[in-house]
Formats: C-alpha cells, sequence, structure tokens
C-alpha cells in the first residue's frame, strides 16, 4: 500500500530477513505488507520515521496478555514442537482473532522476545566458548591519558574485537558521544569487511536511553542505526 509509514521494529525485521536469505515475496507474505515496501527498504531505503501505519489506541501489554504468549511458549514446551512453533507473527494473530487485543504486530514482536528472554537467562552469566565467523563483536569504550605535542591529554578508546578471529579495530575520540560512537562502527565495518549479527557491549552509555542489561532500551538514533545495519544488540 502506498503511503503505509511501517514501525522501525518492523523495518529492522525486513532488513534481518532480507540478510538471512528470505526472498522478497516471502518477507511481504508473512508480514502482511504490499512488496513494493518490502522492496524499497531491502535495497536500502532509510529508515521511515517511527509512526503507527493504522489508528490505534496506545497499546499496552497487559498481564492477561502476557498470560497469553505465555501460554503459547507452555504448548510449544509440553508438545516439543521443533517444527512451526509460535512465532511472533502467529501469537500476533492469535491474540487479534482469540482476544480483544488491538496493539501493533510490533508491539507483540517486543514482548515475545523480551520475555524469552527472561525464559532463558542462565542462573549464572556466562560467555560463549566459541562462536561462529560474522557472529559478534565485543565493543568496549576506554580511556587513556597521551600526550599530543607535549600536552597531556585524556583521549577515549573505541575497541571493537571479533570473537571468532579476535582480531581487533582501535580508534581514538577525543569526545565519547552518539556521533563518535556511531562513526567509529562505520569504520570498523569498512576494517572488517562487513557487519557482524551481533554487537556485545562491555561499556555502553552512550547507546543506551535507559535500563540495565536485558531490559536496556537503546537510543533512538542507534536503534536507527542498527536497523539499518541489521545487527542485534546485547548491553
Amino acid at each position: 500500500m502506498k503511503g503505509v509509514i511501517i514501525e522501525l521494529d518492523m523495518y529492522s525485521a525486513i532488513r534481518t530477513r532480507f540478510i538471512d536469505g528470505e526472498s522478497i515475496r516471502s518477507i511481504a507474505k508473512s508480514l502482511n505488507i504490499s512488496r513494493p515496501t518490502v522492496t524499497k527498504y531491502c535495497e536500502g531505503a532509510t529508515h521511515p520515521e517511527v509512526r503507527k501505519a493504522y489508528e490505534r489506541e496506545p497499546s499496552v501489554i497487559t498481564n492477561a496478555t502476557k498470560s497469553f504468549i505465555l501460554s503459547c511458549f507452555k504448548k510449544d514446551d509440553d508438545e516439543n514442537l521443533k517444527k512451526q512453533k509460535h512465532t511472533a507473527k502467529r501469537i500476533y494473530d492469535r491474540l487479534v482473532s482469540e482476544t480483544d487485543f488491538n496493539g501493533s504486530y510490533s508491539t507483540v514482536r517486543r514482548t515475545v522476545r523480551n520475555l524469552k528472554a527472561e525464559r532463558t537467562v542462565p542462573p549464572q552469566s556466562s560467555v560463549p566458548l566459541s562462536y561462529a565467523p560474522g557472529e559478534a563483536v565485543q565493543i568496549d569504550w576506554g580511556e587513556a591519558t597521551i600526550y599530543i605535542d607535549g600536552q597531556k591529554t585524556k583521549v577515549y578508546t573505541f575497541c571493537g574485537r571479533l570473537c571468532y578471529s579476535c582480531d581487533i579495530f582501535v580508534q581514538v575520540y577525543k569526545a565519547a558521544n552518539e556521533e563518535t560512537f556511531l562513526e567509529a562502527q562505520q569504520l570498523m565495518f569498512d576494517f572488517f569487511g562487513g557487519t557482524p549479527r551481533r554487537l556485545i557491549f562491555d561499556n555502553a552509555k552512550v547507546a543506551v536511553k535507559e535500563g540495565f542489561g536485558l531490559h536496556a532500551k537503546p537510543q533512538d538514533k542507534y536503534l536507527s542505526f542498527s536497523s539499518h545495519y541489521a545487527f542485534s544488540l546485547d548491553f
């Protein structure tokens, strides 16, 4: 549909699925979006404004809605389903058809992701012993004191390390802000020759709007940046 403005979560889903190799036709059908819209964003159109495509009341995930979503998870667990599990899209369709839910798909998708993360948090934090090539990069902002023209100067070091090969990219700045943060990542992608599927942060104050860990919410501009490059965030 011409003129429809999709939400940023939907834009991110389109980009991620396309990069994963899914066809434009399949993406359009499963997300119920027109093929021209999907094609536009798959071909690199910049992210849209974060606005609703339909006139709806602001959606709130109630306890009843969360219970419904958790019951879908339990059904999959009880039946030990390996295929056709309750995806976010299937849960959204069931909520619309079986309850009075009138929120957006992106709201459901975000809630499903958060609830799944809460279910899979291990009792103690652990770091995977191995990674696939291109799977993840660990990011850290550090501070150092150096001498420039004989003057003692405080600088900030952006360090990105490929978790598979341990190759390292380092960039030094006089300021640690949103502008240098985004620039450093673009330079890192060029240096490594591509974009990883996941960025793992040791220190991400400049990227986080509020919250911590699994409950961290990225800054709007950084959410747009990560959606365009189709990588996930681990804070």
